[in-house]
């Protein structure tokens, strides 16, 4: 301290004065002492405190570390710690789950397996809580202590801090005391020679000085000085080849200008000579030149020259030139590692800030890269190595010469020989840095591909020198279904192309730490994911209805389909039915499609079959709007062929699935692929042939599927196939005259039916109904033809002809696949006996006389029904419509169809009517029924007991029965017509009997015996037969009641005669159904030759056999719930 006068002035501090605290109060407290001589005791506290030493400095709170920032601290610590416990708890191994049972779940811990493992967790668990207990207690303690002790405390650190600086205060004071001390010296003037600087100023020399007597050289001239550096060049040859014993490294060398240059590649190049001959002398430094970039330039006689060669010399006499190597070896690759080191010092502050760390390491450089990167820590280092082996040996070239060496750590492991090669000629630590996460990188990626699944496409773009460039692209199925995996260079993250929130979240989970196997699976699912994503948009605009698979397991569906199933996505195109659904199985080869069939219980899967779709060159197909349509209209395709060959084969058939052949491309590329699945069946098996019946079919039918019809669910298929010559001759002269929507035939034969089946559902029925319709048409339309019928429409479903001279119009129905319907207009006379007519067509009439030996079937003979009974229904029709409204007189019964029943009123009689053979022809027989043979069997009118006729009306009878015209004559109880007759015989029959009609009303004529009844009571009756027409009318009501009575009971007792005689009679038929076809088998072909049967004008046979045959059943076609209109064209 600097002490003034002043300050010697200054009386001496009172005794009482005390030292004062920080505040400004006295430390023992006021002074309690009265002022002395009446002085004022102001004066004596001013005077007192001008003498006080300065004040110790006081401590702020703003310096203090705050409460706050160590409880945040110990927050985050404990926050850390239970992080890293719950770390070790899930890395705990567990017990393989069963059962589906959740590894976190209540399955999970009540298995036996599981509890040394939860023990663990307990324990780790208990631990962390005692740790923190103990240290927030600690911390809770500190604080209570700081809240009783804080005034005491600033004290303390006031005063220590004081002391602190006092004790600074006089370390630096004997450091300034040296100091000032050496700068002294240099401060330091000697005496000036003022006489001897004149003299010399003034006249250039000074006598008094001495002389060292130098001869200065003669200036030589270039001859000499080019012989003079020869001489030396020489010498140093000499010296270097025969005297030194150069090491291996120093043996690239050259001698120029009188000097030795050494030159060490990509290191460094010295210059050495020698001042004289003798070789024991040693070598001098003259210059160095570093060969590397970045290097500075070594200027000779720079300060840092003249060290170098100060110490270079030094090394030269000492240890010669091996010595002197290896001293600018070691300064050269300590030079190399500074600029590295500085370089990576530029990193860690630019571009790289924040990933890059660089530690400061005595003659090595450590390097941390991706510091921001969880896990352990990856880093290089850069150091130099001697090179010596481990065993100590040397080896006979020589000792090993020290270089820069890398070691390199990846998640703090050294990396044992990593091929690693840096340029130390071009020193750049961005490069090292780059080759070395390149390195690194490229190990990830290849390890991700190696993990991934067998069948993903993967293919890796690796660099060595940059990072940046090293993707591995991972495609699973399509194009469409790709992504891209890199590394950012600097901070190490995963990056995930293209971007979207599934790569984002697969960023997420990579980064937080995953082996390559981890990611190797998030990969695959995130690529599954992206294909099922892709498909499911591409169903959606198709308005395919995702399958609800709450039943269904993925065990069942790997089963199925016997593949390891990454996803699965089943759907239910348009219009398919819920027990079939199309599937999009997702493996690790990519997409496939399968169609399965679902059981009925929903969980499980009755069939399963891939659809394989192949492009020419190879390439897998993309997933857009159209693949999907094709793959869908190719599964309809399939899944009905399937459906079909499964019946066939339960039918135990033989069929062929071929695919059908296409050209595509301009020749000479063009190229055959598949377009389309094409099934080939027996026509044999589709459709029996009768025996001794010539086929009128081709060997085999080609089905090929059109897909789904349009608004609805059926699925059309097109039949193809070809007709015999002979019956497409007939069949093209029928298709020209009507033309058909479903058929389309061709000249040469060819035909083609579109059949629509329900979908799932097997087409055998609907195609065999169908060429039962087609053969149906042809036999009809022959039948037709041969009975000369005129056909006005045709189609396989219904056929319209005409029939008869004044044309009457009936059409055949085949739609039904029950039975075949007859269509009669209510203006066809054979409307009357539609059903009946029906019956004859379904060959549902066993017991109807077979009338021409031709009728091979049902149709047939309804042909002939027609034909032959047109002349009876016309003349009915005539006689109904004579007068109209009357319908009853005569009142016309159908009892079969040949047999019928004209019953009068007015006059009452009736007549039976029926078609019977007779000497090899058929005729119409009428008979009265007045004298039936059996009584049982009178017709109700001429039922009651002493019935009589009218007389007149028996005599005209009895004169038109005794007479005969053209085409009939009459008998003793009636007429015999011939066919084209019988309209005239009745109407003759009817003129008879109309002519004794009465007027009035008819009243019946007195009976010939009289009842018991009226034998018993003469009384009653003499006025009933004296009395007139109001007796008969009586007689006749009471008649009439008792004829009604006996006509139910008549009726019960005739149809219990009528099914006994109809079982007897189908007996009887069947056995001769046997008989005659036997001799129909022997004698048909000599009746073909030898004595054919010829066929009136209007197709009605002339003759028929002396035997009866039988209608035979035919097969029934049609397909239900279709029309006419229900079919479209066939272009």
């Amino acid at each position: 301290m600097n002490h003034t006068a002043a300050d010697a002035a200054t009386p001496s501090r009172d005794g009482t004065n005390m030292k004062r605290n920080h505040d400004g109060s006295l430390i023992n407290g006021n002074p309690k002492d009265a002022s002395i001589n009446g002085a004022s005791a102001s004066n004596t506290s001013l005077a007192q405190y001008s003498d006080l030493p300065p004040e110790i400095a006081h401590i702020g709170p703003e310096q203090y570390n705050a409460l706050s920032t160590l409880l945040l601290r110990i927050s985050q610590e404990s926050y850390n710690d239970m992080a890293a416990m719950l770390q070790k708890m899930a890395e705990l191994p567990i017990a393989p789950m069963a059962n589906g049972a959740l590894s976190n779940g209540l399955g999970a811990a009540n298995m036996q397996g599981n509890a040394e493992s939860n023990k663990r967790k307990k324990l780790l668990l208990l631990q962390f809580a005692h740790e923190q207990r103990s240290k927030f207690i600690k911390l809770l303690v500190l604080a209570e202590w700081g809240k009783k002790a804080a005034l005491d405390i600033s004290k303390l650190i006031d005063l220590f801090s004081w002391a602190g600086a006092q004790a600074r205060h006089m370390d630096a004071a004997d450091d300034q005391l040296d100091r000032i001390k050496v700068l002294s010296n240099i401060a330091r003037e000697n005496n000036p020679d003022i006489a001897t600087a004149l003299q010399v100023l003034s006249t250039g020399k000074a006598s008094w000085m001495p002389s060292l007597g130098y001869i200065p050289p003669e200036p030589i001239s270039s001859d000499q000085a080019l012989n003079l550096l020869r001489y030396m060049n020489t010498s140093l040859s000499i010296r270097l080849n025969v005297h030194e014993n150069l090491p291996r490294h120093l043996r690239n060398w050259r001698i120029h200008s009188g000097r030795v240059t050494f030159v060490i590649d990509n290191e460094f190049e010295f210059d050495v000579m020698s001042f004289v001959e003798d070789a024991s002398e040693q070598w001098f430094l003259i210059d160095l030149r570093l060969l590397f970039n970045p290097a500075p330039v070594v200027t000779v006689g720079s300060r840092f020259f003249i060290q170098l060669k100060q110490q270079a010399d030094m090394v030269l006499k000492d240890k010669r030139l091996t010595g002197l190597f290896d001293f600018l070896n070691n300064f050269t690759l300590t030079h190399k590692i500074s600029i590295l080191r500085s370089q990576a010092a530029a990193l860690a502050r630019a571009g790289w800030a924040g990933s890059l760390k660089v530690e400061p390491v005595h003659r090595l450089l450590v390097v941390q890269y991706w510091t921001n990167r969880p896990g352990k820590k990856n880093w290089i280092e850069i150091g130099i190595s001697n090179n010596r082996p481990k065993n100590g040996k040397v080896s006979w070239r020589g000792p090993p010469i020290p270089s820069l060496t890398t070691r390199w750590f990846r998640q703090g492991k050294e990396v044992k020989d990593a091929p690693l090669k840096f340029d130390w000629s071009d020193l750049s630590m961005e490069k090292i840095i780059k080759l070395v996460i390149a390195r690194h990188t490229s190990d990830i990626l290849r390890s991700t591909k190696e993990s991934l699944r067998t069948g993903i496409l993967a293919d890796s773009n690796l660099s060595e020198a940059e990072p940046a460039d090293c993707t591995l692209n991972a495609t699973l199925g399509t194009k469409s279904a790709s992504i891209t995996l890199s590394l950012e260079p600097v901070t190490g993250n995963y990056i995930m192309r293209p971007a979207s929130a599934l790569a984002a979240r697969a960023e997420h989970a990579f980064n937080l730490g995953r082996e390559p196997a981890q990611m190797a699976h998030v990969m695959t699912q995130v690529l599954a994911t992206t294909l099922a994503g892709l498909i499911q948009r591409n169903a959606q605009q198709l308005g395919w209805q995702v399958v609800a698979r709450q039943a269904l397991k993925p065990q069942v569906l790997k089963a199925a389909v016997k593949l390891d199933v990454i996803q699965s996505a089943l759907y239910w195109p348009s219009r398919w039915s819920s027990n079939w659904a199309f599937a999009a199985i997702i493996d690790s080869s990519g997409e496939s499609w399968w169609i399965l069939e679902i059981g009925s219980d929903g969980n499980s899967i009755e069939h399963a079959e891939q659809i394989r779709m192949d492009r020419p060159d190879g390439s897998s197909l993309p997933i857009n709007r159209k693949t999907l349509a094709s793959l869908e209209r190719v599964a309809i395709q399939l899944l009905s062929f399937r459906i079909t060959a499964r019946q066939l084969a339960k039918e135990k058939k033989m069929y062929s699935l071929e695919e059908e052949l296409g050209q595509t491309g301009t020749p000479p590329e063009a190229r055959r692929i598949a377009r389309r699945w094409v099934m080939r069946v027996q026509t044999p098996d589709l459709l029996a042939t009768k025996f001794g019946q010539d086929p009128w079919l081709e060997s085999d039918i080609k089905i090929t599927c059109e897909g789904l019809r349009a608004g609805g669910q059926n699925v059309w298929h097109m039949a193809t196939g070809r007709m015999v010559k002979s019956v497409a001759a007939d069949m093209h002269k029928l298709m020209a005259a009507s033309p058909q929507k479903a058929f389309k035939f061709s000249d040469d034969g060819n035909f083609r039916i579109l059949l629509s089946t329900p979908f799932g559902q097997d087409i055998l029925g609907e195609l065999r109904a169908r060429l039962r319709d087609v053969n149906r048409l042809r036999t009809f339309a022959t039948t037709l033809q041969k009975r000369q019928m005129r056909l006005v429409s045709s189609s396989l479903q219904r056929v319209q002809f005409q029939y008869g001279p004044s044309p009457y119009t009936a059409a055949v129905n085949f739609s039904s696949e029950k039975e075949v319907s007859i269509e009669l207009s209510h203006n066809n006379p054979h409307h009357r006996i539609h059903n009946l007519l029906t019956e004859i067509a379904n060959d549902r009439l066993p017991s109807f006389l077979t009338i021409d030996p031709s009728d091979a079937n049902g149709l047939d003979r309804f042909c002939t029904t027609l034909v032959i009974t047109r002349p009876m229904f016309k003349i009915i029709r005539e006689i109904e419509q004579r007068s109209p409204g009357n319908c009853r007189n005569p009142a016309i019964h159908v009892h079969s169809i040949l047999k019928y029943r004209l019953t009068y009123e007015n006059p009452v009689c009736t007549f039976d009517v029926r078609l019977q053979p007779k000497d090899d022809k058929v005729y119409w027989f009428v008979e009265d029924n007045l004298r039936p043979k059996d009584p049982n069997v009178l017709p109700t009118p001429e039922r009651g007991q002493g019935h009589r006729r009218l007389d007149n009306l028996q005599e005209k009878l009895k004169e038109l029965f005794s007479g005969k015209a053209t085409g009939w004559f009459g008998t003793r109880n009636g007429m015999v017509a011939e066919l084209d007759a019988i309209p005239d015989a009745l109407r003759k029959l009817d003129d008879c009997v109309m002519s004794c009609k009465m007027e009035g009303g008819y009243v019946a004529p007195p009976p010939l015996e009289r009842p018991a009844q009226q034998a018993q009571n003469p009384n009653q009756a003499l006025p009933q037969a004296n009395g007139a027409q109001q007796g008969n009318q009586q007689q006749q009501q009471q008649q009439q009641q008792q004829q009604q009575q006996q006509q139910q009971q008549q009726q019960q007792q005739q149809q219990q005669q009528q099914q006994q005689q109809q079982q007897q009679q189908q007996a009887r038929m069947h056995q001769q159904q046997q008989q005659a076809r036997q001799q129909q088998a022997r004698k048909q072909q000599p009746n073909q030759q030898h004595n054919p049967r010829a066929q009136q004008q209007n197709g009605r046979p002339q003759q028929i056999p002396n035997r009866q045959q039988q209608m035979q059943q035919q097969g029934r076609g049609g397909r239900p719930g279709q029309n006419q209109n229900n079919v479209i064209e066939i272009d």
